[in-house]
């Protein structure tokens, strides 16, 4: 069963007091953002292909900054949809048969083939791949995710989103282990995938696309002795990924939310649908998870155990703290002192360590860590899709797939 929108509100994410100390630079952060979609540093150009990624984290920053309508032009906002959409990959006319290699959804951009318009009088839907292309020009989980989200923040209803090539794309990617790769050309199964899948497929309020008790059941053995969640089974836990496992739970929502250590038996309930029941729970043992997010601040907070403090996962450790409502025992004083540090008191935005120079998303994640303080002049934060609560509204609201 879907889960309802409420599902996905958390609790225990603001704050209840006024923060004090060092200045957050809240107008230098708007113009770092917007410096950085006019034009990306030079540093950024390996990345390229990742620019669908770069790009949320900057729209993503305007918003949760509140100034989003304010800093984009409505010309700029269609134009970028209509960019956004260009990267569509969707099947041509003639559509190969679903046992080829073809991937749909959205990819970065590709410097070897041209993306051409339709020119028979449809809308443009993206580019028209040909069969013999798009093993080599394929679509990317984590660029599906992103670009959705985009297309909603700059106001777009995605009603020309290729919804169903895209979850036939889902089933190629999952593996027999539950896991997810991010395209089928590059075999790399982790967690951050499965939360890719688990957003895209509550974004597009379907979950067909995915094997749900094989996806549960991945991240289930990725709960480790120390209680987090690691990338995959037998691995470290880290911060970054216990937070894309307890979000994909809660995108789930219903018993994948559960722990199973607390589940008890109901009256009248047989041995077999008390198993049954249990075995639908994402949580080994939630308690113990608390307790290895928490341990995890010093200041602010650190990925793993026994490495330094990192502005982004004030952010991963504590959206998912947020996620399971007790990001009240966070200590907010010492998480908003490590990232007015790490924040560049000169031309804004903010770095992965103190005196370091800032990118675009770890600005992002130090933003979205300070909305889920309350911050002054910050919009609060949805922690399990990462955007503000107003684009969780307009998911609900103004998309065609929620209407």
């Amino acid at each position: 069963m879907l889960a309802e929108p409420a599902m996905a509100t958390t609790q225990g994410t603001t704050t209840n007091k006024q923060p004090s100390g060092p200045t957050f630079q809240r107008e230098k952060h708007i113009q770092y953002f917007k410096r950085t979609l006019q034009m990306l540093p030079e540093p950024y150009t390996s990345q390229d292909t990742f620019r669908m990624t770069l790009g949320l984290f900057a729209i993503g920053g305007l918003e949760l900054l509140g100034v989003l309508e304010e800093a984009i032009s409505e010309a700029n906002r269609k134009a970028w949809i209509e960019w956004i959409y260009s990267q569509q990959r969707i099947p041509s006319k003639d559509s190969p048969s679903e046992d080829d290699d073809a991937l749909y959804g959205f990819g970065g951009p590709f410097s070897g083939l041209a993306f051409q318009e339709n020119t028979d009088g449809r809308q443009n839907l993206g580019c028209e791949c040909d069969s013999h292309t798009t093993p080599y020009d394929t679509a990317h989980l984590t660029m599906t995710y992103t670009a959705l989200l985009s297309l909603i923040m700059l106001g777009d209803d995605l009603s020309r989103v290729a919804k169903e090539p895209i979850l036939k794309s889902l089933r190629k990617l999952q593996q027999p282990n539950g896991c997810f790769i991010p395209c089928i050309t590059d075999y790399e199964p982790d967690m951050r995938f499965v939360y890719c899948a688990s957003a895209v497929s509550y974004i597009l309020n379907d979950w067909s696309g995915v094997d749900k008790p094989a996806l549960l059941n991945f991240i289930r053995e990725s709960q480790t002795y120390e209680h987090g969640f690691a990338q995959s089974p037998r691995h470290e836990a880290h911060g970054g990924t216990t937070y894309c496992a307890i979000a994909s739970l809660g995108l789930m929502g219903g018993d994948a939310f559960l722990d199973q250590r607390t589940i008890v038996r109901q009256e009248g309930e047989t041995e077999s649908a008390f198993e049954e029941r249990r075995a639908r729970a994402g949580f080994v043992d939630l308690e113990g998870t608390r307790r290895w997010c928490l341990q995890r601040q010093t200041t602010g907070f650190q990925g793993r155990t026994n490495k330094p403090t990192d502005t982004c996962y004030s952010f991963w450790i504590g959206g998912a703290v947020a996620a399971i409502g007790s990001f009240d025992l966070v200590n907010f004083e010492c998480n908003r002192g490590f990232l007015m540090e790490t924040q560049h008191k000169a031309f804004g935005g903010f770095g992965k360590w103190v005196d370091t120079y800032p990118d675009v998303l770890h600005s992002y994640m130090g933003i979205a860590s300070l909305a889920l303080m309350g911050e002054p002049g910050i919009r609060p934060l949805e922690p399990l899709l990462n955007i503000s609560k107003r684009m969780q509204e307009r998911l609900y609201n103004e998309t065609v797939f929620w209407k």
